[in-house]
């Protein structure tokens, strides 16, 4: 079981990267290269990677919970991963790092990255 979990985790990683990578590619033929914009995206994509290991992580670790600790503890590590996204936008946007609504997509390559291993999988034949 640890070892799908492990596969389905760098799987997600994988499409964050692609759905990043596309959207990169994307907002070069649209409107041309910023490096505001590729550092916002790269920064809010390796947020959400290092968000998604947090959340196998506290997945992994609310599974061999009771019940009402796993619902604490759930709830607290998404206020986590909730304050860690804002503090994000708020240093690139204070620091001026890039384009924060860049950094803001590439936070939402985690929902990109995850219809992306859909995707796949539906492609893929199951062998029997």
């Amino acid at each position: 079981m640890k070892r799908q979990i492990n596969n389905t985790l760098l799987e997600l990683i994988t499409g964050i990267i692609i759905s990043a990578a596309v959207v990169e590619v994307l907002s070069i033929l649209v409107a041309g290269f910023s490096w505001k914009f590729t550092s916002g995206l790269w920064i809010g994509a390796a947020t959400v990677i290092g968000l998604a290991a947090h959340m196998y992580r506290s997945i992994d670790r609310a599974l061999d919970m009771q019940p009402d600790d796993a619902d604490k503890y759930m709830r607290r590590a998404y206020l986590i991963r909730t304050a860690v996204i804002l503090l994000v936008a708020g240093a690139v946007t204070f620091l001026k790092l890039g384009y924060v609504m860049a950094t803001f997509v590439g936070v939402f390559c985690l929902k990109f990255g995850r219809s992306e291993e859909h995707t796949s999988e539906l492609q893929s034949p199951k062998s029997i």
